[in-house]
C-alpha cells in the first residue's frame, strides 16, 4: 500500500511543529524519523486524515516511520515508511531469481515502503513524491542498518490500481511517482496475504526483544506486545487481499548477487 496519495483538498488538519532546522539544505526534501510519541501520532494522523484507501494500524513487524518536510520552508508535507517485506510475493521472487532456502535468509535485506502520503497543498514542490522517494532509499539504507542490523539492498512496493477513494471518488493509480522514480514494474500480487508471526521476526533482531523471542516466548509477547492466536502452528496468516501492483527498486549495483550467493 505504498502508492503516494495527495489531496489538493482542504480539510480541517492540526500540524504540530517537529521540522528540525538544518543549516544550507542539499535537497528540497528532508526525513525526519519519527522518534517520539508526538511524532509518531503525527505520523498516524496524517495517514489517517489525507491517506485515501488504507487507514493506519500498528504493526508488530519492522517498522521506520519518517516525516516528509520542505528543506526551505519547514512546511511538513507528509509522511513516509518502511516496514518487513512480505513473505510471497510470487513475481517478486521470480525477478529476484529466489527460491524458499535463498528467500528466508536474505529476507530481511528487503523492506516494503508500506505508507507513503503526501499532503499536495502543504507543498510548492512540483516532483515532490519522486524526491522523497530518493531520500527514502539514501536515508533508508541507513537506518535500517543501525537499527535492524540488516543490510538494505532492495525496496518494494504495492500499488493497488482500481480504489473506491473516499476523497475523490474512483481513481484510476499505476504508481506514477514510483514508475517516476525508475522503480521497476515486476507483476501483480495475487490477492492473498501472507503475514509472520512477530516472534519469527523479532527472533532474528540484536538486543533484549531478540534475545526473549528466542529464548522466552511467552515472556517476549508478555513484554513487547504482538500475537500469535491468529497464526497457524506454522507461524503464518493468510488472508484475503486485493490484488496490487508490485515495484521493486534495487539499492546496490550488486544487489541480484548478493540475494542470490553468487
Amino acid at each position: 500500500m505504498g502508492g503516494a496519495t495527495q489531496f489538493s483538498k482542504t480539510k480541517p488538519f492540526v500540524v504540530i511543529e517537529l521540522f528540525i532546522e538544518i543549516e544550507k539544505p542539499k535537497d528540497n526534501i528532508i526525513l525526519l524519523v519519527c522518534e517520539n510519541p508526538q511524532q509518531n501520532k503525527l505520523f498516524r494522523d496524517t495517514i489517517n486524515q489525507y491517506h485515501s484507501y488504507v487507514k493506519y494500524k500498528d504493526s508488530p513487524t519492522r517498522n521506520i516511520r519518517y516525516l516528509v518536510y520542505e528543506s526551505k520552508s519547514g512546511n511538513f508535507v507528509g509522511s513516509i515508511g518502511l516496514s518487513s517485506a512480505t513473505i510471497a510475493v510470487a513475481c517478486r521472487d521470480n525477478y529476484i531469481g529466489w527460491n524458499n532456502v535463498t528467500k528466508m535468509k536474505h529476507l530481511n535485506k528487503l523492506a516494503n515502503n508500506s505508507r507513503f502520503c503526501i499532503i499536495q497543498k502543504n507543498t510548492t514542490i512540483k516532483n515532490v513524491a519522486s524526491s522523497t522517494l530518493k531520500q527514502l532509499r539514501i536515508i533508508g539504507q541507513k537506518d535500517w542498518k543501525n537499527r535492524y542490523g540488516d543490510d538494505l539492498i532492495l525496496l518494494e512496493t504495492f500499488v493497488q490500481p482500481e480504489r473506491d477513494d473516499i476523497y475523490d471518488g474512483n481513481i484510476n493509480r499505476n504508481g506514477s511517482c514510483y514508475r517516476a522514480d525508475n522503480w521497476i514494474e515486476v507483476g501483480m500480487t495475487s490477492g492473498a496475504s501472507i503475514q509472520k508471526s512477530p516472534l519469527l521476526l523479532w527472533a532474528k533482531e540484536k538486543g533484549e526483544r531478540g534475545r526473549l523471542a528466542r529464548e522466552n516466548k511467552e515472556e517476549c509477547l508478555k513484554k513487547y506486545g504482538g500475537y500469535l492466536g491468529e497464526h497457524n502452528k506454522s507461524g503464518y496468516k493468510v488472508t484475503e487481499s486485493k490484488k496490487k501492483i508490485v515495484f521493486v527498486k534495487p539499492l546496490v549495483k550488486n544487489w541480484k548477487k548478493i540475494l542470490n550467493d553468487f
